[in-house]
């Protein structure tokens, strides 16, 4: 998926939501599965066996199985609890218009938890049930920047019935970056909606893309949100794909924002630039998870924008984190 593609999905960062596959990887080479998951155990050198350390809790992003999430929403998070994972995040979609006493009920019959809540949008009930271009007008819609603010107070509600103390904007769109002035407004709105949350005792977090990298007027966006909005109204869900992408390491940002990262999404690079599964690109997990640890990280989340194969891309991730030592 190119970034032009990335730019004409929907709004508020729900990249390729609405797409069920996107152009494919290379061919693997027999046998490259049973590698790369030895290689999770050695990817930065052989551990020595005593500071040898495993990541013993992480989740899936359920935006990597939208499509298997719109035709069979239970079924699904069936299956996600089935490969193994324990903990899930729900997209900007939200619950696709389940009541969030039936989504508790679900994740408590799954052994699973949801602890990272999103700002999504208050969709119509047959919302599962429209076409595709009726999702995309609904969604549009209902999650502009103009109704953010009532997106969270709507978002809050929700975080509250299940326990949430972190709530997640998946992004603002890159017209909101363009400009010093247009940053200046994004700032202050994203400082309105932390305040919201903070007085809810939850933690409000921003979602990067790669479109907060690239400098305005001598700046970097990213770099001026972290540095003028508190930490006590904004914490930071660094997307280390995104991070890749726009040209910087996420590994600085660990480094100089600890206790600012409560959560992560793990997502992985091909060599093209492109998606790749998790374990199965460019991004060296063991040393980025030692950095995140060492900076208070709590929550992980494996993503995939618009896999091929959506189930396998979870289950393949599982199977790499759960073998990965850093």
């Amino acid at each position: 998926m190119k970034r032009r593609e990335l730019l004409a999905t929907l709004p508020f960062g729900v990249v390729a939501a609405m797409t069920p596959g996107c152009a494919p990887e290379q061919p693997e080479q027999p046998g490259k599965e049973q590698k790369i998951l030895a290689r999770s155990k050695t990817k930065t050198g052989e551990p020595n066996a005593i500071a040898a350390k495993k990541l013993e809790q992480f989740g899936l992003q359920l935006s990597t199985l939208t499509p298997q999430l719109m035709a069979d929403f239970e079924g699904t998070l069936a299956k996600v609890a089935a490969i193994g994972y324990r903990q899930v995040e729900f997209s900007a979609l939200g619950f696709l218009g389940r009541p969030v006493s039936l989504v508790a009920e679900l994740l408590e019959a799954n052994a699973l938890t949801a602890p990272v809540g999103r700002i999504s949008p208050r969709l119509p009930a047959e919302f599962a049930a429209l076409s595709r271009q009726e999702q995309k007008r609904a969604f549009r819609t209902y999650a502009g920047v103009d109704f953010l603010l009532d997106n969270v107070r709507y978002s809050l509600e929700g975080a509250a019935q299940l326990g949430q103390k972190h709530l997640v904007l998946p992004a603002l769109m890159p017209d909101g970056f363009t400009t010093r002035a247009k940053l200046d407004e994004s700032i202050a709105l994203l400082r309105q909606a932390g305040d919201l949350c903070a007085q809810m005792d939850v933690q409000f977090g921003y979602h990067n893309h790669d479109w907060e990298f690239k400098p305005v007027d001598g700046v970097v966006p990213f770099d001026l949100m972290l540095e003028t909005i508190e930490p006590e109204l904004m914490a930071s869900q660094l997307d280390v794909y995104w991070v890749t992408k726009g040209g910087r390491d996420p590994l600085e940002y660990f480094a100089e924002h600890p206790g600012r990262i409560p959560s992560c999404h793990l997502k992985d690079m091909a060599e093209s630039g492109d998606f790749a599964d998790v374990g199965y690109g460019t991004i060296d997990f063991p040393r980025l998870v030692a950095a995140a640890q060492a900076a208070g990280t709590e929550y992980y989340f494996v993503e995939r924008d618009g896999p091929p194969e959506p189930i396998r891309t979870a289950e393949r991730a599982y199977a790499y984190l759960n073998e990965m030592i850093y």
